[in-house]
Formats: structure tokens, C-alpha cells, sequence
């Protein structure tokens, strides 16, 4: 059996290592997601927001290289849900990631809407985060 592995860093992205096994039973690559979800009407977030953002630095860079709250107006008063740049191997471990988030488990995040699509980033830059390992953030 010929299996040929090949791993691409990217220090620049501080991407996952990619591995591709190409045999006649595996093939392993993983997915950058653009991940929008919306609150439920009436949710409030405030009473776990603070859990929430304590748990984002431990997911990062993996499944996280972004996150942030997305809002109704302009003036950014009013929470409307979330969005994230998620890495992983399916839309259905983006739900199981999301699943094991506080505001899933206490009734913030619209689950049954949320919108997942894979994603290719042509440029970011870092915008850090207390608790993030500076690491990271080296180009």
C-alpha cells in the first residue's frame, strides 16, 4: 500500500498541521469554517457572557482563529448571536464544538439556524486577546 504524508506549516496563520494520507481507505484534511449564530429571541447572554468569554482563549488556534459577537445596530448595544473562523474536519464537529459552548447549554444560541460554510481566508490580521498565548500572534 503506498501512502504518501504531507504536512504543511503555516507560522504565518499559525494554521493546524495539515496531514494528507492518500491510500485506498483515508484521507485527513481539516477545514476552515465562517460559522454565524444567532441568538433566540429574548436570550440573554449577560448572565454567562463572562464564562463565555473566559472559555475562547483555550480554543485557540484550534477549532478558534476568530470570534466575536455580531450585532443589531451600528452602535453595537444590542447583541444579535455570534461569529466565528472555526477549523474543523466537518460542519457536524463545528455543531459538537458549538454544543459544548455555555451559551448553547443555557438556552442563548439558536442552534437549529446556525449558519456554517467553508471558508478560504485571503488575508487576516491578529487582533489579541488577553489570555491568548502571544506566541500566536508572531508573524
Amino acid at each position: 500500500m503506498f501512502i504518501l504524508n504531507e504536512q504543511i506549516l503555516s507560522s504565518q496563520l499559525n494554521s493546524p498541521t495539515i496531514i494528507r494520507l492518500f491510500s485506498t481507505s483515508l484521507r485527513t484534511m481539516s477545514t476552515e469554517y465562517n460559522v454565524i449564530i444567532y441568538d433566540l429571541p429574548n436570550a440573554d447572554r449577560s448572565k454567562v457572557r463572562a464564562q463565555h468569554v473566559a472559555d475562547i482563549p483555550q480554543h485557540v488556534p484550534n477549532p478558534i482563529r476568530s470570534a466575536g459577537a455580531i450585532y443589531h445596530d451600528e452602535a453595537k448595544t444590542k447583541f444579535a448571536g455570534s461569529a466565528f473562523h472555526l477549523v474543523a474536519n466537518s460542519k457536524e464537529e463545528v455543531i459538537e464544538f458549538l454544543k459544548k459552548d455555555i451559551y448553547y447549554r443555557e438556552g442563548v444560541w439558536d442552534i437549529n439556524n446556525v449558519v456554517i460554510n467553508p471558508l478560504g481566508v485571503a488575508v487576516r490580521l491578529p487582533k489579541k486577546m488577553d489570555k491568548v498565548d502571544s506566541e500566536l500572534y508572531k508573524i
